[in-house]
């Protein structure tokens, strides 16, 4: 759902009731995901969107667990209809962030809470950096110094008030430019992923398996399948699943669509899942009936800046008021 929207109907729900809600949706499976958890002031994040605190975070799982069993992937793919008095969680974290082995993952194995963890394949071991994240880094850099902002606006042949709105609006197929800028203010994003760390190693990666959590593929570098030749979904998936099945040791192929699976046709995903290019496919669309076990719809539970009950009831309150209309299916839904 979008920001704004859910902030709207989150208005409207605070005093409903979650359990009522859940009963009367028939959506009994949540899988809400995050990015990362930090008490740090992240530059490569600090422009995108709000995080949470360790405090926010234990104080959204302290609620979610009020509501919901967390179980892994595989109890709920065994079970994927349970009963009224069975509501789930399957949680998520996507981009292989490091606090998630510094943090997430122990505080999580601490609680007996199972997680999948998605990954991008050329961003592990700090190899690359996502070019969202750059972009936020160069936000940051540029912060009160007009004399930076000058350089650039000169670069792109702009006015200066317009430089930091520019850096906000380069996509993934302009990263050329994200980098040239960059090299205008002789800024280093491998020196900055030096001194901090950004992505999990190897090591940890492997880890958090050893820790009993799931690990899924997040594409290569994180484009966005919107503007992505039709051809191109189903290789970009599979490379991702089989150079994570060469350097772990994953038992199930999962795959978290980047950004989200808006754009993609329902043929290609059947054709990902059927040719078992991967196990699982997951989405960010919120909560919808896909009418596939195996096409995930998750809740984004950081970019509303809101704690995770009021999120819930929101996302449970839009479900319900699309119910009479038939629009809660992700195929018909006018997404």
């Amino acid at each position: 759902m979008d920001p704004k929207k859910l902030k709207r109907i989150s208005f409207f729900s605070r005093f409903l009731s979650l359990r009522l809600m859940k009963g009367l949706s028939g959506m009994h499976t949540i899988f809400p995901f995050y990015h990362v958890v930090s008490d740090r002031d992240l530059a490569h994040l600090r422009h995108l969107y709000p995080y949470r605190s360790e405090w926010q975070f234990e104080q959204d799982l302290e609620t979610m667990l009020r509501y919901f069993e967390p179980v892994s992937l595989d109890d709920y793919l065994e079970a994927p209809k349970m009963g009224k008095g069975k509501a789930r969680m399957v949680l998520s974290f996507d981009d292989g962030l490091v606090e998630c082995h510094s943090y997430i993952a122990p505080f999580l194995r601490k609680k007996g809470v199972p997680a999948i963890f998605f990954l991008n394949n050329d961003f592990i071991d700090n190899r690359g950096l996502f070019y969202r994240y750059k972009a936020s880094i160069l936000l940051d850099h540029l912060g009160e110094k007009r004399v930076d902002r000058c350089i650039l606006a000169d670069y792109m042949a702009i006015p200066e008030d317009q430089v930091r709105d520019a850096v906000r609006m380069i996509t993934y197929r302009q990263l050329p430019l994200l980098d040239a800028l960059m090299d205008q203010l002789e800024m280093d994003d491998a020196l900055y992923m030096r001194d901090h760390p950004v992505y999990m190693s190897s090591d940890q990666v492997n880890e958090l398996i050893d820790w009993g959590f799931d690990i899924g593929g997040h594409s290569a570098d994180h484009p966005d399948f919107s503007q992505m030749e039709e051809k191109r979904m189903e290789a970009t998936v599979s490379k991702s699943m089989e150079d994570l099945k060469r350097r772990f040791p994953i038992k199930s192929a999962l795959f978290a669509f980047p950004f989200s699976s808006d754009g993609v046709p329902e043929g290609v995903i059947r054709g990902i899942l059927e040719d078992r290019i991967a196990d699982v496919l997951f989405g960010t669309a919120g909560l919808k009936d896909t009418g596939m076990t195996r096409l995930v719809q998750r809740i984004p539970m950081e970019e509303a800046g809101l704690p995770a009950g009021r999120i819930l009831r929101a996302e449970y309150l839009g479900y319900l008021m699309k119910v009479p209309f038939g629009r809660n299916h992700y195929f018909q839904a006018g997404r």
